[in-house]
């Protein structure tokens, strides 16, 4: 097929446009600028760098801006440009350049920034708890503000932060951020700073400015102070002053002031808690009205307390009685005076020592008579006047006694007729006299003078009736006063013997008493159970023992040990002279036959006349028989037969157990091992190595061969015998074996060995062929032949013998030249093929060629000489060199 050309008018169109597009591409470039974004401080300078990618060697290009140029540098497709003392706030120079007649240009934005000097934290008042404050922090002249981010801290803490990045003004300006808190006391002396951060990056770097520190003041000042002290007080003496605050914060800082009258006192402070006190001392005002003020001043809040105190004259009343001494029955007057007093409103009272009002009245002078009793002596009265001020009652009193003289009196309070006394305490004799003046006292006993003032370590012998008399001016008076003096328990030998001894079957009477005051109860107690003494009882062996007596009053208590010892006449059981007793040969006799009594008994025993005194520690004999046994002590005697029974420990010899013993393998043996002793022993043999003994009579066989420990047993001890048993038996045969191979050729040397086993060890005969080659060797059993010929032919048979039997085994030998034993071996062959052979020809072939080595079976010469293979398996070749033997 032919191609055509075909030419459209658009076609040329088109190429021409193909070809200005690919003109345009041939001369596209780009223009760019670096730093795209540079962070410059306001006033400062950076370069610019214009670049282009334009391939025309003449290329123009510039930095088209209203900011200061000082420097240029330029080279093949770049320009760069010193900008120098930038002040605008957002300038965006542009770079430009022509290529191929084509203009291109990019900006460069500038951020302008400034750092302020400092951050400002406007001062913070003192604050209240409770109230509401604004913490006001300013950055003055700061750019770009958009960057910016300031945060309030409280120590660490961040309290508040604010960023600005809807803020779209580029130029410097002050940036005020607020934050409102609630005082609390916690916030007291806490930290607070303002910091602000300019963060610039990634093109610039960040900034940071903080505050100067501020302390937090907090204070809280609740409540008004309170004045507490009288608001009435005698003139020149002294008064204590406090005011207080309560709920106050921080208390250590509270100030006081204290006045009175305008006049500032001298003041403690002290603090507990959230309270603050401050005290005073006021003294040698004179009488009138006074202003106390307390002012108190904490952060900027002060408060004021004020209390109105009434100074006052108010001297004590006087008090007199006439005539101050008087006889019993005398009237005396009273006189209660309160004159110097100005004031008003006084009233007086005349009391007794006990503070019952004798009179009253609401006077300055208050007047009474008095009956003067015996009781009234040295008895004080008070004058006492009553002061009302403003609701407050003042008392002041003065009070004086009144002496009356009287005859003396011996009453029963001041001298009783009854007195007790505990022995050993310190005592002073209670009897006093009444009367004034006082009255002399004096008191007898025995016709001897008691001094009644002296104290005295009491004894028993100040008990007794004592004779008193009082004498003073006025008269005397007497009395009989009787002493009963008091002591703990007493107990001697003579009231409680320490010791009594008692006979059994007696009547007995315990006596324990004990002296004392009050008298003391007695008990005893022995084991647990108690006795009363005193009580008549039947005398027992039980009531032998100590008894702990105690004897008791109000005064303590005393103990004594009272031991009885009960006597009675000797007793004889069981349990201290058994009827029987043994005795054991080879050792030392422990024979006891003891009595009980008290005192101990003599215990003598006798046998065939001769006595033995145990109760000497003497010994009797080692022998069998009846002993009679008495024991004495002065409350009589017991009598008792002792049998003395006398026995062994097993002991073994060889007349009993001999110690070498022979069996016959086959028989029944039993060990016969005995023992002596008393009683008769139990008898155990052991074989060494086996672990069930030997009892009974049995089947023994050559294994029961070894030896025996033999163990006799009773109460008394063990005894150990060793016995060697042999078990011997007859002989048997177990090996008759020839040296060479069957049949023998004629020349050969060859031994025939009979071996047997047998106890007592065998002997060896033979019956053989006669021949003069033969030799006997090993003890007869191996017969050895030289140069064998045809005399050694035949029958050869062993006898074993020993004192049991004899065994009997015998080998036929037959000895052959050279050809004769090939004819034999066609013979034989010939013979095989043979279908119906004789029974002769089995039995030539069984004892010849059929089988040349294998294990034989040697029957007993009495009845076959035959020799049968036991091998079947095994091949019939080779030599044979013996014939092994085993019984059938």
């Amino acid at each position: 097929m032919k191609l055509q050309r075909l030419w459209h008018p658009f076609s040329w169109c088109s190429l021409f446009l193909l070809l200005m597009l690919s003109g345009a591409e041939q001369h596209a470039f780009d223009v760019t600028v670096w730093p795209e974004n540079p962070v410059v401080e306001h006033g400062g300078s950076l370069w610019l760098n214009c670049s282009t990618s334009c391939q025309e060697a003449d290329a123009k290009g510039g930095l088209e801006t209203s900011l200061i140029k000082e420097r240029r540098d330029n080279g093949t497709s770049w320009a760069a440009f010193q900008l120098v003392n930038i002040t605008e706030w957002a300038p965006a120079p542009e770079c430009f350049f022509s290529c191929y007649g084509e203009h291109k240009s990019v900006r460069a934005n500038i951020v302008v920034y400034r750092i302020p000097e400092h951050v400002i934290l406007d001062p913070v008042p003192m604050m209240e708890v409770g109230k509401v404050y604004t913490l006001t922090c300013r950055v003055p002249s700061i750019a770009p503000i958009q960057n910016l981010t300031m945060t309030l801290l409280k120590g660490k803490e961040k309290l508040h932060m604010e960023t600005f990045e809807n803020h779209t003004a580029p130029e410097a300006s002050e940036v005020v951020m607020t934050h409102t808190i609630t005082a609390q006391q916690a916030n007291h002396r806490e930290e607070i700073t303002c910091q602000a951060a300019l963060d610039l990056r990634p093109e610039g770097q960040p900034f940071e400015k903080t505050s100067r520190i501020q302390l937090l003041q907090v204070f809280a000042f609740p409540k008004d102070p309170q004045l507490q002290t009288l608001r009435y007080i005698e003139a020149h003496t002294t008064m204590a002053v406090q005011c207080e605050v309560a709920g106050a914060f921080p208390a250590e800082e509270a100030q006081f002031d204290l006045t009175i009258a305008g006049e500032r006192l001298n003041f403690s402070i002290s603090v507990l808690g959230d309270t603050a006190r401050a005290q005073a001392q006021v003294s040698s005002l004179s009488a009138g009205k006074y202003e106390l003020n307390c002012t108190v001043s904490l952060g900027p809040v002060i408060k004021s307390a004020m209390e109105t105190v009434h100074v006052y004259s108010f001297p004590e009343p006087s008090l007199e009685i006439h005539p101050s001494q008087t006889l019993v029955n005398n009237p005396v007057t009273i006189i209660c005076d309160s004159t110097t007093t100005e004031l008003p409103s006084i009233s007086l009272r005349i009391k007794n020592a006990s503070g019952r009002t004798l009179a009253s009245g609401d006077q300055h002078l208050l007047q009474l008579t008095h009956i003067a009793q015996k009781e009234d002596d040295g008895r004080e009265f008070v004058c006492e006047a009553e002061l009302t001020l403003g609701g407050d009652t003042i008392i002041k009193h003065t009070s004086t006694s009144l002496t009356v003289f009287y005859g003396p009196r011996l009453r029963e309070s001041g001298c009783p007729s009854n007195q007790t006394w505990v022995e050993g305490s310190l005592q002073k004799f209670t009897c006093q006299a009444d009367g004034v003046p006082i009255p002399k006292l004096s008191c007898m006993k025995d016709g001897k003078v008691h001094d009644v003032r002296q104290v005295q370590n009491v004894t028993q012998s100040h008990a007794g009736v004592y004779h008193c008399n009082a004498t003073n001016a006025h008269g005397s008076s007497s009395k009989m006063v009787t002493i009963d003096v008091e002591y703990g328990p007493e107990m001697d030998d003579s009231s409680c013997p320490h010791n009594l001894t008692w006979i059994v079957g007696a009547e007995q009477t315990f006596n324990c008493f004990a002296g004392g005051n009050p008298g003391p109860t007695v008990k005893c107690i022995k084991d647990g159970r108690a006795y009363s003494p005193g009580v008549s009882q039947h005398v027992t062996k039980e009531q032998a023992g100590t008894y702990r007596c105690t004897a008791t009053n109000v005064h303590g208590s005393n103990i004594r040990d009272v031991s009885i010892q009960i006597e009675y006449k000797p007793e004889m059981d069981e349990s201290s002279c058994p009827t029987n007793w043994t005795l054991v040969e080879g050792v030392p006799p422990t024979f006891e036959c003891k009595a009980e009594g008290v005192p101990p008994p003599e215990v003598v025993c006798t046998k065939d006349g001769i006595s033995y005194h145990l109760s000497q520690l003497q010994g009797i004999p080692v022998h069998n028989g009846i002993f009679w046994c008495n024991a004495t002590n002065r409350h009589g005697s017991a009598t008792k037969a002792v049998t003395v029974a006398v026995e062994s420990k097993p002991k073994m010899d060889e007349s009993s157990c001999p110690s070498n013993q022979t069996w016959l393998e086959g028989t029944l043996q039993s060990l016969a091992c005995e023992a002596n002793g008393t009683p008769t022993p139990f008898v155990l043999c052991t074989k060494e190595g086996a672990t069930e003994d030997f009892q009974k009579e049995q089947n023994v066989s050559r294994n029961d061969t070894g030896i025996y420990q033999c163990k006799a047993t009773n109460g008394h001890g063990t005894e150990r015998w060793m016995v060697a048993v042999q078990v011997e038996y007859r002989p048997v045969i177990s090996l008759l074996a020839v040296s060479a191979s069957l049949p023998i050729r004629r020349g050969t040397n060859f031994t025939i060995t009979c071996h047997a086993d047998g106890s007592p060890a065998v002997s060896y005969t033979w019956r053989v062929p006669q021949a003069s080659n033969l030799n006997y060797v090993v003890n007869n059993s191996t017969v050895a032949i030289t140069s064998a010929s045809g005399q050694n032919s035949g029958v050869y048979e062993c006898t074993a013998s020993n004192k049991h039997g004899q065994y009997l085994s015998q080998v036929e030998i037959r000895v052959e030249d050279h050809w004769l034993y090939i004819i034999v071996v066609i013979a034989i062959a010939g013979a095989t093929m043979l279908v119906l052979g004789g029974m002769a020809g089995v039995i030539y072939y069984l004892k010849s060629t059929a089988c040349k080595k294998g294990e034989y079976n040697v029957r007993d010469a009495e009845n076959s000489t035959e020799a049968t293979c036991l091998n079947r398996e095994r091949p019939c070749d080779g030599d044979i060199y013996g014939i092994q033997l085993t019984r059938t």
